[in-house]
């Protein structure tokens, strides 16, 4: 019975579809059937029990750890008590990622998601976006309840300038072969020109018959059969200086504990401010 599981955990829109397809290559990693099972977020898929959890791998003699990846899983307030059902599993080992954006590209890149899916109807800052992008908030439920040394911390601008660079450190992380070679990091999953699809398909895609079908076919050729399927007009979002500012006040003191406990370099990383308010709603 496999207990060492690696679960890559958000945040949304921040490039962890990418990641998960690099990370299946490694021999050692088993990747879940369904990269995303959001099983400790939603009631149902819980309900189902932990021998449901064990069926979404199917498991190689040589694998070590077992990787899915819920970006659901740091959705907080939305879903609740994530952390806590995962931390309440017996005879388990878990760690995880937790991949970072900079929160004006991750808040537009969730935007032109949820116009292009037809949750939201004009292009306005949320509640919705800017809970999502208090990364500092979102960790802390899960530092208290495993420990700081078993989340990796990575932020999508590093996996994309030396993405053999960030994997290798990964792979230190999760204690497997650091010197594999992966293969497929000019692929890049779920972008906007792939994923601009109108509702209607989104809504067949979602039929389990339809999506069991689709999942025996590589993500790279997914890719390029949802390209000609999406919709030519594309969901142009670019938050405005009011946005801007906006967000910035929000999340503030997200980020100043971000780079103070988390020892992410927000102003270098980013070019945000953190510590001067004034300069701050400029």
């Amino acid at each position: 019975m496999k207990n060492n599981f690696l679960l890559i955990i958000g945040a949304m829109k921040c490039g962890t579809t990418s990641l998960f397809h690099y990370l299946a290559e490694h021999p050692q990693i088993a990747p879940a059937k369904n990269k995303e099972p959001h099983f400790f977020s939603y009631e149902r898929n819980f309900a189902k029990g932990m021998s449901r959890y064990h069926s979404l791998w199917d498991w190689q003699p040589e694998n070590s750890i077992a990787m899915e990846a819920s970006t659901t899983y740091t959705m907080h307030p939305k879903y609740l008590n994530v952390a806590e059902r995962i931390a309440g599993v017996k005879d388990a080992n878990f760690r995880f990622i937790y991949v970072m954006r900079h929160p004006f590209t991750r808040i537009e890149s969730h935007m032109r998601h949820l116009l292009s899916g037809g949750h939201q109807k004009t292009p306005e800052v949320i509640e919705e976006h800017l809970a999502f992008t208090e990364y500092a908030r979102q960790l802390d439920i899960y530092v208290k309840l495993f420990g700081r040394d078993r989340i990796y911390l990575l932020l999508l601008e590093d996996l994309q300038k030396e993405p053999q660079t960030e994997l290798r450190k990964i792979c230190q992380f999760l204690e497997i072969d650091p010197d594999y070679k992966f293969q497929s990091l000019d692929v890049v999953m779920n972008s906007q020109k792939t994923l601009n699809l109108h509702p209607a398909l989104r809504r067949i895609y979602e039929i389990p018959t339809i999506k069991s079908v689709a999942k025996l076919i590589s993500p790279e050729i997914r890719q390029k059969l949802y390209k000609p399927l999406s919709r030519k007009k594309s969901y142009k979002v670019e938050l405005s200086e009011a946005d801007k500012t906006q967000i910035l006040k929000r999340l503030q003191p997200d980020l100043i504990r971000l780079e103070t406990e988390y020892n992410i370099d927000v102003h270098r990383k980013w070019g945000l401010p953190t510590t001067n308010s004034a300069n701050l709603i400029q």
